[in-house]
């Protein structure tokens, strides 16, 4: 009988903010989980404290702060996309058993001194995309299509993107030695086809199963869990339970 661990952190990607997790909570919530949504500074309904001074390091406070403030122990993280990042930092801050496993969710998959300007291969390209807004450097949003929503899917991720903080994504990540150690590793892949295998160009090869990790593929869009929502809960759901990857 699988024993799921109970806490789980939802950190949403770029440009996005808690809403994006609404079609996955009460299902995760039904399978008995404490989940909660977070929405980080300067994005979302939090898009009106967006300053110059917001950055990779503020994201990873927020998620900090949360864990404080709700007591909560022996925590999964679920970091999509960008989103990733910020999980990663919270674990280097943290470590075992605070934080018991890291999910990636289509996310690049960090090292020491990287951002996501390093970790992208579309990074290099940031700084020409950069834009002014009240005095903030910007990143506007993107193309909701693009992320694999459709129909009136679309429309409502269309109406709800906010501009992310450049700062945040060309903010080193510092990672120290042992960060990780102990902290279950799991990569969930979204792909709508076998040409999609790197649509987004993001470096898997620190996906390691030998090591440990365990790696899962769902057939989705960029944004799982707005495209493929029940398939994301049951990933979700056989990530944090405690068995074997073959099991």
């Amino acid at each position: 009988m699988r024993t799921p661990d109970n806490s789980l952190i939802l950190i949403h990607g770029a440009q996005h903010g808690g809403w994006c997790w609404r079609k996955t909570l009460g299902p995760l919530r039904a399978l008995g989980y404490d989940v909660h949504a977070i929405t980080l500074t300067g994005l979302g309904e939090r898009a009106h404290l967006l300053s110059p001074d917001v950055d990779l390091n503020t994201h990873i406070t927020d998620v900090l702060a949360m864990i404080e403030t709700e007591e909560l122990n022996g925590v999964t993280l679920v970091g999509h996309s960008y989103g990733g990042m910020v999980a990663a930092g919270v674990t280097a801050r943290l470590r075992h058993p605070t934080v018991r496993r890291l999910i990636h969710l289509d996310s690049p998959i960090p090292a020491d001194g990287d951002s996501i300007a390093t970790v992208t291969p579309f990074g290099d390209r940031l700084a020409q995309l950069r834009e002014e807004f009240d005095g903030v450097g910007v990143l506007r949003p993107g193309d909701a299509a693009a992320m694999g929503v459709h129909g009136d899917d679309l429309a409502w991720v269309r109406r709800r993107l906010t501009a992310h903080p450049y700062a945040a994504v060309t903010t080193p990540l510092h990672l120290p030695d042992g960060w990780d150690d102990g902290v279950e590793q799991v990569y969930i892949r979204c792909v709508t086809g076998p040409e999609d295998q790197t649509r987004l160009g993001l470096d898997l090869s620190r996906v390691d199963e030998s090591a440990g990790w365990r790696y899962f593929e769902l057939h989705s869009g960029h944004d799982a869990m707005i495209d493929a929502p029940d398939g994301l809960v049951t990933l979700l759901d056989k990530a944090c339970a405690a068995e074997s990857a073959g099991s």
